[in-house]
């Protein structure tokens, strides 16, 4: 991600702490300004700033000012939970919870290919079972997805065949039931509650999954 603006963490940070678990938050330019110790018109200029960006989402309802933070304005507050992290050397190991479903059988597709599991047996240790197990997030959990799509990872780099490129990715090592897997992710930002994991392992038979099955995965950030 590149540079953030620290003054745009700080007030998505405070509108976030307003808005609790709100999707939504009726908030005057008066009231944030008085919280972030400034004019109203330099709040009012702040909130279209962050608009313009796409961080925030403004809606008029009953002569009232909402105001919402994107995708991406809460990608920056997770981003410098990270750095924050890292900074503090704060335990990096989360656990994520989600049910196992079926997949389009798109993942098989992509880690077969070659210059992926070249990369996969000298970055992550091991050459993965041919499919991925597709897993979809709790809901109480996707501020922890979201934590992990906002980490660094493990560079997987992509590249280019004769008929298609293939992008980058990012991979998590981690565990189910103390079975050796990794979390993998594209570089770039996509809003999904299914997190894709490759194993050496064909998880599904060694651990008896079917579809609908909660699991557990801890994974390392």
């Amino acid at each position: 991600m590149k540079s953030i603006d620290p003054y745009d963490y700080w007030t998505l940070k405070t509108i976030k702490r307003i808005m609790g678990k709100n999707p939504w938050i009726s908030l005057s330019s008066r009231e944030l300004g008085e919280k972030l110790s400034v004019s109203q018109q330099s709040a009012s200029r702040i909130i279209l700033k962050l608009i313009d960006k796409g961080f925030l989402q403004r809606k008029i309802k009953d002569r009232r000012q909402n105001l919402s933070i994107t995708d991406a304005g809460l990608d920056i507050l997770f981003y410098e939970m990270n750095d924050l992290a890292s900074v503090l050397e704060i335990e990096k190991t989360m656990e994520i919870r989600g049910n196992v479903i079926s997949g389009l059988g798109e993942g098989r597709y992509y880690i077969s290919r070659k210059s992926y599991i070249i990369q996969f047996q000298e970055k992550l240790g091991f050459i993965p079972f041919l499919g991925t197990l597709n897993v979809k997030i709790d809901p109480e959990n996707e501020g922890k997805l979201r934590r992990l799509r906002n980490s660094t990872g493990i560079h997987i780099d992509g590249f280019v065949t004769d008929d298609r490129t293939f992008g980058p990715v990012k991979a998590f090592l981690g565990s189910i039931e103390g079975l050796q897997c990794a979390a993998i992710l594209p570089e770039r930002s996509v809003y999904s509650d299914v997190l894709e994991i490759i194993s050496p392992f064909y998880l599904r038979e060694k651990l008896k999954l079917s579809d609908g099955a909660s699991i557990s995965l801890f994974v390392n950030i």
